[in-house]
């Protein structure tokens, strides 16, 4: 094991949808933000099959350097959007999601924490108007062509199916005929474009799915079991090389999910020390809903290997929670991050995709592994610039 190399593997969220792009938002970042250091970029490295990028890190003070390679564990092209799914889809998938986010424990006792509230409710809000809207699509088609949408049902139901639907296209019609022009479908689409109501809906879709393994789609395999397949084997051929001092795990959004799902059960013979650091991740809200994701939680905070979890939030980003640590343990730290906001970046999401370009964020992860007891400390780092 190199002592004076590092490795940073990141778990995107679910926005970056091409592989490497959530690496190249982390490495912009790295490259452009951090004081203290200058960072410049060596070339591509090649570790088990896992591909990163090297990276230089030289300290101003004086002039010591350190080698950092940075891997991205790409798991996008596994996920369906709802949002992009047929009519039909949409309106039973739609259903299906108001149901389990509806009906469910997360919503017990939300009014006593003010940022998972507002979370719940913008989530929900965006979920009833997406499919509120894809209702009022559904039955403006169905006016036009009343034909029951093929399903594998016996005929006495579709015939059934059939009538009912008619009767609710009589009650929608007024409504989907004054959205049947072209003025009301604008007004609707400027305000899916404006919020990110998509996103939105096909994250609550993978958190659904997700949480309850659900199959992928012809296959055996359930989709929490095909994601942390793909996280863990990108984490092990970095780990497993022996190369590394250290290998700092980052994961944006709904990849502290994942994180946290493989890293409860990750050993290795190497004995790498390992450092999670978790950026508006939504634990919180995921372990109400299902409560193995709270023993793994528990379970990833125990693990020996794990030498820190840094778990940075902003009760200004709706979209995450503060990570529930249970045990009092030095290695576990929350860092809130108070960001300069205003409404409309709350609810855009705005906030939310501000870490990877966090100068304290940025700071923290190129931080050097710290010296042994037996030698002198390190520097003491610079501090980060006001974000």
């Amino acid at each position: 094991m190199h002592s004076g190399k590092e490795a940073i593997v990141l778990i995107h969220g679910s926005d970056s949808k091409q592989r490497d792009s959530g690496r190249g938002l982390l490495t912009e970042g790295l490259l452009k933000v951090p004081e203290g250091v200058v960072v410049t970029q060596q070339g591509p490295i090649t570790i088990q099959g896992a591909s990163g990028l090297q990276f230089q890190v030289t300290r101003h003070e004086d002039g010591e350097k350190r080698s950092v390679d940075v891997y991205e564990a790409f798991w996008a092209d596994l996920i369906p959007s709802l949002t992009r799914m047929g009519l039909r889809a949409r309106v039973l998938g739609g259903l299906e999601l108001l149901v389990y986010w509806g009906f469910s424990g997360v919503w017990k006792g939300f009014l006593r924490r003010k940022v998972l509230t507002s979370s719940l409710i913008v989530g929900l809000v965006f979920l009833l108007y997406w499919y509120l809207t894809t209702l009022l699509l559904f039955f403006s088609a169905l006016q036009q062509d009343p034909t029951f949408p093929t399903m594998a049902l016996p005929d006495s139901t579709v015939s059934a199916a059939n009538s009912m639907l008619k009767g609710l296209a009589r009650v929608v019609a007024p409504v989907a005929s004054g959205l049947g022009g072209w003025k009301g479908w604008v007004l609707l689409s400027l305000v899916m474009s404006a919020l990110p109501i998509h996103r939105a809906v096909d994250v609550a879709n993978l958190s659904h799915r997700y949480l309850t393994d659900a199959l992928v789609g012809n296959g055996v395999v359930g989709l929490r079991t095909e994601l942390r397949s793909r996280v863990s084997a990108t984490l092990r051929a970095v780990v497993e090389s022996g190369t590394y001092s250290r290998v700092t795990v980052v994961a944006h959004s709904f990849g502290a999910a994942m994180a946290v799902d493989v890293l409860a059960d990750f050993r290795s013979r190497s004995g790498t020390p390992i450092r999670l650091v978790t950026l508006g991740g939504p634990l919180e809200l995921l372990a109400r809903r299902a409560d193995w994701l709270d023993k793994e939680i528990q379970r990833c905070a125990a693990n020996d290997q794990l030498i820190q979890w840094l778990d940075f939030y902003s009760d200004e980003d709706w979209f995450c929670t503060k990570t529930p640590f249970r045990a009092d343990d030095s290695r576990l730290i929350h860092r809130p991050i108070q960001q300069k906001a205003s409404l409309g970046a709350r609810m855009s999401g705005e906030t939310h995709n501000r870490y990877l370009g966090d100068a304290r964020v940025l700071q923290a992860l190129l931080e050097p592994v710290p010296a042994p007891a037996s030698e002198s400390p390190a520097s003491e780092p610079v501090n980060p610039r006001a974000a």
